[in-house]
């Protein structure tokens, strides 16, 4: 009942961003989105927590990159940071393991969780992901997450409150900054059911650090983190920096060293300048946008004026949420402006091409056009034919529009017995399918579907239901579906399933070419 309408919500603001709006408009419709998406993430942790309770969450095994997981939650959460003047970074032990076998998406929820919460109760300094590894029995580790803040803090006769369902430290914490108390105690449920656990420690006005730890096994021939870089180039290199944070200091220098260059450190514009006074030589300067006294832009502005800096290659560091940012920047005057936290990868590979490090270049990554326009330029290609099963209007309309922008059309079936008269009049690849309709609903439909038409005229059918239990899902598939969509679903979802369903055409194009051959 809640799930259904939120589809709509959703589905529907998803399309409208995709739309020419102005201003104020876009502002409004991403606040809906926000406020959509807050819902849903509610609706979430409430069958998270049940599914925990009644022991039915079940964890998906695969090789999870650790660094990936921390970075995509970092680059996600990197625009609230940034809005609150946060400094957002995380730090690595050289000994942690590249990947582990284990649950990414369970991994990325709990982060999610903490550094959300962190950068939530967080009004000045930083939020800071620390982390490490110790080895474990059977080639595992124990691979350890430490989220460090500035923020509030928790009074220490509160911390026995932490972690339990549905409660917060207090009511006062509760009106400013919302929330249910769900999220801590699903993580900390989740770290148990990964082989670790999870704690806490506060202080009232300092800030706090919540750990959590999880047991994986290493994946085999994966490289570690402190692996030597490719970079007979950058070996030697004598390299700037320029940060009032201390904390960004240090991981960019600790980065610098590991790829064999030179770092020297520094916190104020003022200090550079009278540096290069003293004819220091360096090979790239790396300056943080957002420093007190002389920003990023002012200390460019001087560096150029030198006739020793004046082609000092430069790299800019810029936050997220700052709209003062991009104004001020001349970009012509630097090799790159990259915004914070810095993936590792890109930094390096921004290096590399500086200085010709053909080796340790990394694939450039392109910017690829909107999830709408990739669609649509397969659906030329390779269209579907599709049948919509769906007997709610509203539901009906976002799916409509949403396939339509995707580039493909569809025929649309209110319930089961218009899906069978449907498939009777003409052959359909794909039958996107409601579980819950009048008269037939989708399972029944789809069970006659398997019984009554022969293999060659079988289309791929997957649902598409507001039920998002995992008994839910299985009993989908067994009826004969091929696959499940729980809605409100997102429009990347909806695009793998297209992807992977299969075309009449192509079939009968390739038993054409078979028979040529034979």
């Amino acid at each position: 009942e809640i799930r259904t309408p939120m589809n709509a919500v959703i589905g529907m603001t998803s399309l409208l961003l995709d739309t020419d709006l102005n201003y104020e408009q876009r502002d409004f419709v991403e606040t809906i989105r926000t406020s959509g998406d807050a819902l849903l993430t509610l609706i979430n942790d409430i069958l998270d927590f049940s599914k925990i309770e009644s022991g039915k969450l079940e964890l998906e095994y695969q090789p999870v990159s650790i660094q990936d997981c921390v970075e995509d939650v970092l680059d996600l959460l990197a625009t609230k940071a940034g809005e609150k003047g946060l400094e957002l970074a995380y730090t690595m032990q050289p000994n942690t393991p590249h990947s582990i076998v284990g649950d990414a998406t369970r991994l990325r929820q709990i982060l999610v969780n903490l550094v959300g919460n962190a950068i939530k109760f967080t009004d000045q300094g930083e939020v800071v992901v620390h982390l490490s590894a110790v080895p474990a029995e059977d080639d595992a580790y124990e691979v350890r997450f430490d989220v460090s803040d500035t923020g509030i803090g928790i009074p220490a006769d509160r911390m026995d409150r932490l972690f339990r369902s549905f409660s917060q430290v207090d009511a006062s914490t509760t009106r400013r900054y919302g929330g249910t108390g769900l999220g801590l105690a699903i993580s900390y449920r989740l770290a148990e059911l990964m082989g670790g656990r999870m704690w806490a420690d506060s202080e009232a006005g300092v800030g706090s650090t919540f750990s959590f730890t999880i047991l994986g096994k290493a994946v085999a021939s994966q490289r570690r983190f402190d692996a030597p870089a490719r970079s007979g180039n950058l070996k030697g290199k004598r390299v700037l920096i320029v940060d009032d944070n201390a904390t960004n200091r240090e991981i960019l220098a600790r980065q610098m060293h590991t790829w064999g260059m030179e770092a020297v450190s520094l916190a104020h514009g003022a200090d550079v300048l009278a540096m290069v006074e003293d004819d220091a030589d360096f090979d790239l300067a790396i300056l943080d946008m957002q420093m007190p006294d002389m920003d990023g832009a002012m200390l460019t502005a001087a560096l150029r004026k030198h006739p020793r800096t004046a082609d000092l290659p430069l790299i800019m560091l810029t936050s997220l949420g700052r709209s003062e940012t991009k104004p001020h920047l001349n970009e012509a005057d630097f090799v790159e402006v990259m915004t914070k936290p810095v993936r590792r990868a890109h930094l390096m590979r921004v290096i590399s091409r500086l200085f010709g490090d053909a080796n340790s270049v990394l694939p450039e990554t392109v910017r690829e056009p909107s999830i709408f326009a990739r669609a649509a330029e397969r659906a030329a290609v390779r269209p579907l034919r599709i049948l919509l099963a769906e007997d709610n209007a509203v539901n009906q309309k976002v799916a409509i529009h949403i396939l339509r922008r995707l580039g493909y059309r569809s025929d649309l079936a209110a319930n089961g017995h218009e899906v069978l008269e449907a498939l009777s009049r003409q052959r359909y690849d794909l039958v996107l399918m409601d579980v819950q309709m009048p008269e037939m609903d989708g399972l029944e439909a789809t069970s006659a579907i398997r019984r009554e038409f022969p293999p060659d005229q079988q289309p791929y059918i997957v649902a598409m239901t507001a039920n998002a239990m995992q008994g839910d899902r299985d009993q989908c598939l067994a009826i004969g579906m091929d696959d499940y969509l729980s809605k409100p679903f997102k429009i990347s979802e909806l695009t793998a399933v297209l992807n992977t369903c299969p075309s009449f055409s192509e079939m009968m194009a390739e038993e054409t070419a078979q028979g040529l051959g034979d």
